[in-house]
């Protein structure tokens, strides 16, 4: 419960979100869980919105206000019983929105600091909420959590399949919130570099989900070229183009009852974009060449190796499907982020490949482990589990693995240390010391968000990048 609230704040900018015991015949409420995070500082993310005006937020700004007069209005809103009990308060000269729902014995409260009239966005962290709301009580009922089966050392998070190796604190807490957001219907938005393992998250929502049962179908807007995704995606009808000799459903249709994974969607061209938002607002889709349009049930995940927001800036991405694709936003870290993971993800890998090729598992000398630890991997786990194979298959025999054995550009890569020491010496090089440890303990707690961890040492995100080019290692 502590891992949802934690999501619930992220996700929805809340500033805190309470857990207590409701009270009964007018005694006190107990609190049993508190979760607060402090006010996020970046204003590109957090500042005005623009979206449509709705009149659940049509309200005068006057402290007391509360918008259950509004509930008419509320079907933008998934739990109209999250926004029954809404009101604007004030506390400590902030004005802020409070939503309440009582389930099951239990409350839970959520506080929206309300920095600016920004209906467009306040409305879509309402939305969020509320969907957080419905998870919060589809876990008091005890509804799709029947069949997932545990593993103690995890600490309780769901037992993964494929494997879903990691140990770091950013793993484990990742982990924590695939099992917390596996059973709501929200879209996910799973951000991470080329090779971090994405797909493996997708493939570990849908399993851990109610849609298990049903298919998951994957695909990337980079797979085909643009002007076939279109046809791909939402299907087309006989002699809508040249070559389209029968109707087809797409393959958003084709997972209808399970779960759609799209990755690369910030390659996605703009037309489709806009096509894509309204599948998500309206859950139905148009095939090509046809007028009427058919209800799909899908439960969408995407997937990003690039910075989305940094995108809408740009104007190469949509805002408003941004925040409708991003309901939960996971973040895959780095392999160079998570060293403690290395040996294990190495072992794992090396124990797979000599199964399959007949050997028996080859041990890593301790050569071959100071080289594997002090590689920055930037292909990442994939790139790892190619080097295994790679081994396995020119030295699978031959006992122990030895550093020469792995691919040069391992065997050669750089001692950190070994750059410290060709610092300046000095106030200049404890200075520059000091700051790279400061960022890599900043990119180290938000999985390699720069965008939150700029704002965790307070600065843009631009200066964070200026600075990771003086550090390559930790870029």
């Amino acid at each position: 419960m502590g891992s949802l609230l934690n999501v619930l704040c992220e996700v929805c900018g809340a500033e805190r979100a309470r857990v207590r015991l409701a009270a009964v015949d007018g005694g006190r409420a107990v609190i049993i869980l508190d979760q607060k995070i402090p006010p996020l500082r970046d204003s590109a993310q957090y500042g005005a919105g623009s979206g449509t005006q709705i009149p659940l937020l049509d309200f005068p700004g006057c402290v007391g206000y509360s918008f259950g007069a509004h509930r008419e209005a509320s079907y933008s809103i998934c739990g109209e019983d999250a926004v029954a009990n809404g009101v604007l308060l004030e506390s400590e000269g902030r004005k802020e929105w409070r939503m309440r729902r009582r389930v099951n014995g239990f409350d839970l409260e959520l506080d929206l600091l309300l920095r600016e009239r920004a209906a467009g966005f306040i409305n879509d962290r309402l939305s969020k909420a509320a969907a957080f709301f419905d998870l919060f009580e589809a876990i008091l009922d005890g509804r799709h959590f029947a069949d997932l089966r545990r593993e103690r050392e995890y600490g309780g998070v769901p037992a993964f399949d494929p494997p879903f190796i990691g140990e770091a604190p950013a793993m484990i807490d990742l982990k924590r919130m695939i099992g917390a957001v596996a059973a709501s219907d929200i879209s996910l938005l799973i951000e991470g570099e080329s090779g971090t393992g994405k797909e493996v998250v997708a493939q570990n929502v849908h399993r851990l989900s109610r849609r298990q049962s049903k298919p998951l179908i994957i695909a990337s807007a980079l797979e085909m070229p643009h002007s076939l995704l279109q046809s791909e995606l939402f299907g087309h009808a006989e002699g809508a183009f040249t070559g389209a000799s029968r109707e087809r459903a797409g393959l958003i249709e084709s997972a209808s009852g399970g779960t759609f994974f799209l990755d690369e969607i910030g390659e996605m061209p703009p037309p489709l974009q806009a096509a894509l938002l309204r599948v998500l607002q309206e859950k139905e889709i148009r095939r090509l060449g046809e007028s009427r349009r058919r209800k799909v049930d899908v439960r969408f995940v995407f997937a990003t190796n690039r910075d989305l927001l940094d995108l809408v800036r740009k104007g190469r991405f949509r805002k408003d499907l941004y925040f409708r694709i991003a309901g939960v936003r996971l973040c895959v870290p780095p392999l160079r982020a998570r060293k403690e993971d290395i040996l294990p993800l190495a072992s794992f890998f090396l124990a797979r490949c000599a199964r399959q090729a007949g050997h028996r598992v080859p041990p890593l000398s301790p050569e071959a482990v100071r080289s594997l630890i002090r590689h920055q991997w930037p292909g990442n786990v994939r790139e790892l589990r190619n080097e295994a194979e790679r081994i396995v298959a020119l030295h699978g025999g031959a006992g122990a693995i030895s550093g020469a054995m792995l691919s040069t550009h391992i065997g050669e890569a750089p001692l950190e240390d070994d750059a410290a020491d060709s610092e300046e010496r000095g106030l200049y090089g404890a200075v520059q010391r000091l700051e790279r440890e400061m960022i890599r303990d900043a990119l180290r707690r938000f999985a390699g968000n720069r965008t939150r961890a700029a704002a965790e040492l307070g600065i843009t995100r631009q200066g964070l990048l200026k600075k990771l080019k003086r550090f390559p290692a930790l870029a």
